[in-house]
């Protein structure tokens, strides 16, 4: 990802990866205001025709922050999106406040609209450092509690719009609501225990590699998900552009903590003093330290990021090899047996895959091996969507395979021959 040269006036330097999130960002309001517009009543014409004036708007957004823009033009992209979104905050308040007296009759739920305006407010965030000319930064605790909890909320989204004859991915989807909603309380004792103790602690490092690896998990579902919409082969009244959305949101949330991990962006110590001082409810610090360029950052050429600041690819977690079942994250593996590794079915310590797609379920105890096998899909280009007309399916017949942990080991979505 090139780096843009900064300049010798009065306007701040304006580095690519804070161009990306401005572009990842009006894309995901741009989608909001299709949902909110999709989702309404055909009688609150009023307000759809708002949404649908707001969808417009970060369209052209969008398409201007897609051109190679000089420092002064993006800062007055900058300008221009906090004036549109801050008049979408407030239709969304007006959206929420609507739902709480009934009086919306939306097929949406108020916990959806809250979910929308936090995510709003914190691209607000961003804008308002980026106009300012400073740095983005995070502590990484605050940082891990909102993007856990926007992972846990859709887990919830997505189950209540499958099709309850959908049994199987219903278990899914609770098994990962669970657990999301369980890292998402643990994040927050953390950020309790850093506003009361200034101290380096070893398991928070631990958490956010559990948080890293069962986010990953998460997405490849979602990928699922989605694939199985556009083939017509999954019961649901989730839209696919909204399966893509929530897919590309983990995505972030992944790329963030790889940022994190490299220091392409600041992180300020999780301790008392910037726990408190910075402790809004959007979640995220800034800095006016300048932030090294990305080309001096040892070890950057191992992320891969997309042209829309996503992440495909993500290191091995370094320290230990850790069982990634709902339920049973942090654990360290143990070495399986000769006698257990000469069954199909078990990955051994060369992580190769057995070659049959039928592979028996292996009987023996949970607590010893448990295994797992997540096939993630190749890279996609960005799909562009009309308002009223879900993506084409791809024209490859070929079906992708995915299998699960736990209680369902079997591969889902798979045509049976």
């Amino acid at each position: 990802m090139p780096r843009r040269p900064f300049g010798t006036g009065n306007v701040p330097a304006v580095p690519p990866l804070d161009s990306e999130e401005v572009k990842f960002w009006l894309h995901i309001m741009e989608e909001h205001a299709l949902f909110i517009k999709t989702g309404l009543p055909a009688d609150k014409k009023d307000l759809i025709e708002e949404a649908t004036s707001f969808e417009r708007e970060f369209k052209a957004l969008r398409v201007r922050a897609e051109k190679n823009l000089s420092e002064k033009k993006f800062v007055e992209l900058v300008t221009d999106t906090m004036g549109s979104l801050k008049e979408f905050i407030r239709y969304k308040r007006l959206l929420l406040e609507l739902s709480f007296t009934n009086k919306l009759g939306s097929a949406l739920p108020p916990l959806f609209f809250d979910h929308l305006i936090r995510e709003a407010e914190y691209f607000m965030a961003i804008l308002t450092k980026l106009r300012a000319g400073k740095k983005l930064a995070v502590v990484k605790a605050l940082e891990a509690d909102f993007w856990l909890r926007i992972m846990a909320e859709h887990t919830k989204f997505i189950g209540s719009r499958i099709d309850p004859s959908e049994r199987s991915l219903i278990d899914v989807d609770r098994g990962y609501e669970v657990e999301f909603d369980n890292l998402y309380m643990q994040g927050r004792d953390y950020v309790s225990f850093f506003e009361h103790q200034p101290m380096e602690l070893p398991a928070f490092g631990r958490f956010l590699q559990d948080s890293r690896a069962a986010t990953v998990r998460l997405r490849d579902f979602k990928q699922a998900v989605y694939d199985m919409i556009i083939k017509n082969r999954m019961l649901s009244t989730v839209p696919a552009v909204m399966a893509d959305h929530v897919r590309r949101e983990a995505d972030h949330f992944l790329l963030v903590l790889a940022m994190m991990e490299k220091g392409i962006i600041k992180v300020e110590k999780d301790c008392v003093d910037s726990i408190k001082k910075h402790h809004t409810k959007y979640d995220m610090i800034m800095d006016d330290e300048f932030v090294e360029p990305i080309e001096e950052i040892e070890g950057i050429e191992d992320i891969e990021i997309h042209e829309h600041g996503h992440l495909f690819e993500e290191e091995a977690i370094d320290d230990m090899e850790l069982d990634f079942t709902p339920g049973l994250i942090g654990r360290e593996k143990e070495p399986p047996s000769q006698a257990v590794a000469d069954q199909p079915g078990v990955l051994t310590d060369d992580r190769e895959e057995p070659e049959e797609e039928n592979t028996p379920k292996v009987q023996g105890e949970v607590k010893e091996v448990v295994t797992e096998e997540v096939v993630t899909p190749p890279p996609k280009p960005a799909y562009k969507y009309k308002a009223q007309a879900p993506p084409a399916p791809p024209k490859n017949d070929k079906q992708p395979k995915y299998k699960w942990g736990g209680s369902l080991p079997r591969q889902l979505g798979k045509i049976t021959e």
